[in-house]
């Protein structure tokens, strides 16, 4: 995980990336399970599921849109990144979510680390980071059994 630029000093930033670590944590475990019907894997895959979407929720109305208002995120790559998350979703739903799927799903993660992350730190000022704030809030509260919103984020620098 990224940790060179300072972005998760920003609130909505450390609560994404701690959503990554779990992400991957939980996505390698479905991945690597031998028996796709082991009802650890099922009971991992639907913990999974939950965490991921409201993960995306956060980023499709939080984090992609600021940037794509900033000009820092361009549609065509923005709906790629969409793309992916539905293509992460269906593999896990469908049972088929192999290796493949989980180094697919860390390049993803990786990229919105590398880039979007930065990206943000460098592009967002309060109101976007209120909007970002405003949308995990709201992400956190449609999965009411998984309201850990702010648990392990910074509060946002002050500018």
């Amino acid at each position: 995980m990224c940790d060179h630029c300072g972005c998760r000093e920003f609130g909505p930033i450390a609560e994404l990336t701690a959503d990554h670590e779990s992400i991957l944590e939980m996505a390698w475990l479905v991945s690597e399970a031998a028996d796709r019907t082991d009802p650890d894997r099922l009971a991992t895959r639907d913990r999974l599921l939950v965490l991921l979407d409201e993960h995306v929720v956060k980023e499709e109305t939080g984090l992609y849109p600021q940037l794509m208002a900033t000009g820092d995120l361009s549609t065509d790559t923005n709906d790629r990144l969409e793309e992916e998350h539905r293509v992460v979703r269906v593999a896990l739903v469908d049972g088929t979510f192999d290796r493949r799927d989980y180094f697919a799903l860390a390049a993803h993660i990786e990229e919105e680390e590398m880039e979007l992350f930065s990206g943000a730190m460098f592009a967002f000022d309060d109101e976007e980071w209120d909007e970002m704030d405003a949308a995990h809030h709201a992400a956190c509260h449609h999965h009411p059994d998984h309201d850990h919103h702010h648990r392990d984020a910074a509060p946002a620098p002050t500018h």
